[in-house]
């Protein structure tokens, strides 16, 4: 991870701890209000940031393009594997040196706590920031790595289609090794998602994800 990078990670822990954004009761869902320390709390060049750290928005639309998993399988990203589940989003390459594995262990530990409703009721899926290395098979042994089970996906394609839904997901970044250890939580069903900081506990994560399955968008944000 570079030191860019390493800035930015800081920068936005300072901003979870100081209340960088809006909480759940915000009224504009389509773009959070600014932080305290404007644009220099999550640099944009190290990765896009329509909203700040767990600010929940409402996410309207969410690509549907084909993309392909650990496994050889094929799927349409919303179609198959957001339409009415909660999910679990990060993104994450093979070859990183930085907060990749940190990030899928969390993930990994999150998997386990949440047993039997991943691949259910939850999805979870690591998607790749570089889709011309990682093969489903890298993705495959990287995954195995972790024990990952039925209902947590590697995913890879074309870079254009790979693009298209980590910016949908506010997850891309143009140099891989500049990513923010950040993933997406999500309710398909209300449209709720948030952005929160993928390094610390499962449990953390696991209480995020029930936290947005419980926030009604009517009352969180006046619609």
């Amino acid at each position: 991870m570079s030191a860019r990078t390493t800035i930015a990670v800081l920068c936005c822990l300072a901003a979870l701890v100081s209340g960088c954004g809006q909480g759940a009761g915000a009224s504009n869902a389509s773009a959070a209000a600014p932080s305290p320390g404007g644009d220099d709390c999550c640099p944009a060049d190290a990765a896009a940031a329509k909203a700040p750290p767990e600010t929940p928005r409402i996410e309207t639309h969410i690509p549907d393009v084909v993309l392909t998993d650990q496994d050889g399988k094929t799927h349409r990203f919303y179609t198959d594997l957001v339409k009415d589940k909660l999910v679990l989003v990060n993104s994450i390459y093979t070859t990183c040196a930085g907060t990749c594995p940190m990030q899928t262990t969390v993930f990994a530990g999150a998997q386990h706590r949440l047993r039997k409703r991943v691949g259910k009721d939850v999805t979870m899926i690591s998607i790749t920031l570089d889709p011309d290395t990682d093969t489903p098979e890298k993705l495959k042994a990287f995954a195995e790595r972790y024990n990952a089970h039925e209902g947590w996906y590697f995913l890879t394609g074309p870079k254009p289609d790979v693009t298209t839904v980590l910016q949908a997901m506010d997850l891309w970044s143009a140099d891989p090794g500049d990513h923010l250890p950040l993933c997406s939580v999500g309710n398909d069903k209300t449209g709720v998602w948030m952005k929160v900081l993928n390094l610390g506990s499962p449990d953390e994560i696991v209480k995020k994800l029930d936290a947005v399955s419980k926030i009604d968008p009517s009352k969180a944000f006046g619609h």
